[in-house]
């Protein structure tokens, strides 16, 4: 039965991995043919109007879904048709009451918004066109969770892979017929772009909502549903202290949005210069930085559940088992990323973005990337336990020192835009240590040093010296550092699975009878 329910777990995550990675491709696609069209100011300004959304939308979204997948697969499992109907219905109310509250309030408060908050008179219009957002994006959101809810998760995948792709045509059409000069008009575009994508997304929710299947009564007993004013309890009780810790994140990146430019001229930087480098690091070299989260990412939605299931029989020998797999993981992929990002930065940046200073950014900043990777795991594995009040209160302190950085590092000469750098790697330290400090209260930590660590370190190594030098091989050839780079990265990539194997450090067989 053990054996089931492991095999489960890995089947499983490679399966969301998989659907991860096609997400985020078209997202990061986006991204780069996005900066390459509109330029470093333009994607400034979008970088600065973006976390502002961000944090509007994470009232109604970040946790009322999750309410109503919850609530809605309790109901099915005791098939109360009636209770399916009061949790979508009470849920669409109150998240479109709120959103409908939300957007009034930034129409009335605009000028405030951008002159006071965002201190950019330039962001009217942007700000501006976030407001049919707020709602779209909040009624996609809770019916995808309901789509969850009912275990029909195609719907609610292909829904954001169509967000994805109808924000890409719209706005690059629009930017490659139309051109705007204007870096403002190019930013307001692309905010456009999200409302449109999130239409379509909607659209097609509300076309696979399948009322006849819902309606028949022969799928359904009659069974006592809660009172309206219950149910809704049970939304607020699942969805508020959720929506409390991601907004908490999303509040300390937009100070940080804010910060980082202003900071940067008190330095000595001009206006101008300030946005450029702020759009370089957020719009270019960080969702690079954040590329191994399609693995982490699968492993959270996926490792949550199992723990708790595995909670609430006591099984905590399965509990450790998984943790610790997952921790393995986590390493295999977030080794080799850190040092290919810091010896191989320029290459990837110049590549993708055709800036090689970018380049120069993410090697810096991906010092910090094996603990980024560690502490998104971590957390997951304590919110499965239920520790969620510890990750938040760690991640605070480590949000803490990051402000500290920015706010009295950048302003100083001496470290200038440094001063972000040092202050992002000692937070990714600090809450992946406290993480893991906690973690070790409850569970023991049994991960192989040679194995996880020593084995994936060696096989890294060799991986980027074979990078560099297929890399000079190639542009001696080809003088192309495109050609040279994908085919580096190729054969590093190939080299690093090789020794895997050899070393046994990843067992394929093993890999694949799991899967079986």
């Amino acid at each position: 039965m053990v054996y089931l329910k492991k095999s489960s777990f890995i089947f499983g995550t490679i399966l969301l991995a998989l659907v991860n990675v096609v997400v985020r491709s078209l997202g990061f696609i986006y991204r780069i043919l996005l900066s390459r069209t509109i330029g470093a100011a333009a994607i400034g300004l979008y970088q600065m109007v973006f976390p502002f959304l961000m944090v509007v939308i994470t009232i109604p979204t970040a946790g009322i879904p999750i309410a109503v997948s919850k609530l809605v697969a309790k109901e099915k499992s005791v098939h109360n048709r009636e209770g399916i109907y009061k949790v979508l219905l009470l849920s669409l109310v109150l998240g479109g009451s709120i959103s409908l509250g939300l957007s009034v309030a930034v129409s009335l408060r605009i000028n405030f918004i951008v002159n006071n908050l965002l201190k950019n008179p330039n962001l009217y219009y942007p700000v501006l066109w976030t407001i049919p957002a707020i709602s779209i994006i909040s009624f996609s959101s809770i019916l995808r969770g309901f789509f969850y809810g009912l275990k029909e998760m195609a719907p609610a995948a292909t829904s954001q892979v169509l967000e994805q792709i109808f924000r890409i045509v719209f706005v690059l059409s629009y930017l490659y017929y139309k051109a705007p000069s204007n870096p403002i008009a190019a930013a307001t575009i692309a905010i456009i772009g999200i409302s449109i994508g999130e239409v379509f997304s909607l659209l097609y929710l509300v076309l696979r909502f399948n009322f006849k299947k819902i309606m028949e009564k022969t799928h359904y007993l009659n069974v006592h549903s809660n009172s309206t004013l219950e149910i809704l309890n049970h939304v607020l009780f699942i969805s508020v202290p959720i929506t409390l810790s991601r907004l908490i994140s999303v509040i300390m990146q937009t100070v940080n949005a804010i910060l980082i430019p202003q900071r940067l001229q008190v330095a000595g930087y001009s206006s101008i210069a300030a946005i450029e480098t702020f759009g370089k690091i957020s719009g270019m070299a960080m969702p690079l930085l954040y590329l191994p989260f399609t693995v982490t990412t699968a492993l959270v939605i996926n490792i949550i559940p199992n723990i708790s299931e595995q909670l609430a029989v006591n099984n905590w020998q399965d509990i450790e088992y998984k943790s610790n797999l997952a921790l393995r993981i986590t390493l295999l992929m977030a080794i080799p990323t850190t040092i290919v990002y810091v010896v191989f930065g320029n290459h990837l940046a110049e590549l993708i973005y055709d800036q090689e200073d970018v380049g120069k950014y993410l090697a810096l900043i991906s010092y910090g990337t094996i603990f980024l990777c560690m502490q998104h795991i971590l957390s997951g594995i304590l919110h499965g336990m239920g520790k969620q009040i510890i990750t938040t209160v760690n991640y605070l302190l480590g949000m803490i020192v990051q402000l500290y950085c920015t706010y009295f590092l950048i302003p100083n000469p001496k470290y200038g835009i440094y001063g972000f750098f040092i202050g992002f790697i000692l937070s990714t330290f600090i809450i992946f240590a406290l993480n893991l400090i906690t973690l070790m209260r409850y569970i023991k930590i049994t991960v192989p040093l040679t194995q996880a660590l020593l084995k994936p370190l060696f096989a890294s190594l060799l991986m980027i010296i074979t990078m560099i030098y297929t890399y000079r091989i190639f542009f001696n050839i080809s003088s192309s550092n495109g050609l040279s780079t994908i085919i580096s990265s190729l054969v590093g990539g190939g080299v690093y699975v090789f020794l895997l194997l050899i070393t046994k450090t990843f067992n394929l067989k093993n890999l694949i009878e799991n899967i079986k």
